[in-house]
């Protein structure tokens, strides 16, 4: 395992979710803190170098295992239990994070007016769920997700002829679909960063989302940004983190 000697790192439960905590070594201001969720058959020490190098530029990140992942009663990873567990373990990283988040807010090195969400994949869909459910998040980073549910099962039962996942409560899922609640956006910012040739999360519910929420930012278009980077598809890119950063620097 490679350390850092800039950054420390910590292992740490919070209400019962396994984190790892990232925080740059030998500071004692108040840091701005990013949550980051990881994606489908990921897990929270497979985030650790992105999660260095955010710390690195003076952030405290938190990186959560979200439910069936890392420490949280993993299960196989194949396309049966994608379509049984996906919906589910999004919509409840985004009910617990509220928890999470006032904990986070409360630590003596977070400074609780300055925090944003990030997310890849599985975890891009949870970031957005999580920003729009919880108004005290500065900004929004999402990579390869969605941040319109709905758009993105009606795209994917048209290209495929069944549906991604099977999720029994429709009315739950509308609920909590970030396009559903775009009036809590409060024009807070958001940076949407998609490879244009993503095969397992097309990025057209994503260009749907920003088309629908555009007209709220008509007098700030500068705080909503759609990145595609060109034949990318479904990864995380140098460039792509980058932009993230820059992002939160700017928001934080």
């Amino acid at each position: 395992m490679l350390d850092s000697r800039y950054v420390k790192e910590e292992k740490l439960e919070i209400d019962g979710i396994p984190c790892l905590k990232f925080s740059p070594r030998q500071t004692e201001e108040l840091l701005p803190a990013i949550l980051y969720y990881h994606g489908w058959s990921s897990n929270k020490e497979n985030q650790r170098f992105k999660a260095i190098i955010m710390a690195s530029f003076g952030y405290i990140v938190v990186v959560p295992d979200a439910l069936h992942h890392g420490e949280r009663n993993p299960i196989e990873y194949n396309e049966e239990n994608l379509e049984k567990y996906f919906w589910d373990i999004v919509i409840n990283s985004v009910q617990e994070s509220k928890k999470l988040i006032a904990r986070m807010s409360g630590n003596n090195l977070i400074d609780p007016d300055k925090m944003g969400v990030m997310g890849h994949s599985m975890g891009g869909f949870t970031a957005a769920g999580v920003f729009v459910e919880n108004k005290n998040l500065n900004c929004l980073v999402n990579i390869n997700g969605s941040s319109a549910w709905g758009d993105f099962n009606r795209l994917f039962i048209e290209k495929n002829d069944k549906a991604p996942v099977s999720f029994q409560d429709e009315t739950k899922l509308a609920r909590f679909d970030p396009v559903n609640n775009k009036e809590k956006l409060n024009l807070r910012p958001v940076l949407l960063l998609h490879g244009d040739s993503d095969t397992f999360v097309p990025i057209d519910s994503q260009r749907i989302f920003y088309k629908k929420i555009a007209p709220l930012y008509e007098q700030n278009p500068e705080k909503l940004k759609l990145v595609e980077v060109p034949a990318m598809n479904h990864y995380i890119s140098t460039g792509m983190l980058e932009e993230g950063i820059r992002w939160f620097d700017k928001y934080l």
